[in-house]
């Protein structure tokens, strides 16, 4: 069993095991979004086969020649505290429905796009955490990867 603190001869003070994993560069940024929270929350390969199921072989296959399907990439997003739930933009709801929640969004004094989250949370059964205006947007989600953010504990991810 290898711990994750080191002790050497000279320094007998406690030393952090060193992080090994880096992010990809040419994959999608829904893998690069895993290696990277992989990277900030020092979690091992053998620790997120363990938690979510997911070969280790098979994360390292995405680093280089395989696409991660749906059912893998929602195990080990959730076993990173991320939910993997579409989140609908402005432009393709109906016009109905934007005009009834221009009112809520006005009210509550949010922009459209956080309202939308929020609908879409509560809709998929998430309602523990509804995105509020003074909440802080998230550190590392590209343009392309609108549907993935940060959780704590069971709730949808949307920027």
């Amino acid at each position: 069993m290898k711990h994750s603190i080191q002790i050497s001869r000279r320094n007998p003070e406690r030393k952090k095991r060193q992080n090994k994993v880096t992010v990809p560069a040419r994959v999608g940024p829904h893998v690069k979004l895993v290696f990277s929270e992989m990277f900030r929350q020092r979690v091992t390969y053998d620790e997120i086969e363990q938690g979510s199921g997911v070969l280790r072989s098979t994360l390292k296959a995405w680093r280089v020649k395989n696409r991660p399907g749906l059912e893998t990439l929602e195990a080990v997003f959730g076993f990173l505290g991320f939910d993997f739930v579409p989140v609908p933009r402005a432009r393709v709801l109906p016009p109905e429905i934007l005009a009834e929640l221009q009112p809520i969004a006005d009210r509550l004094g949010t922009e459209m796009p956080r309202l939308i989250e929020a609908v879409t949370m509560i809709a998929a059964g998430v309602r523990e955490r509804v995105p509020t205006q003074a909440e802080p947007a998230p550190v590392f989600i590209p343009a392309e990867v609108s549907i993935i953010r940060q959780s704590e504990g069971p709730s949808p991810c949307a920027a």
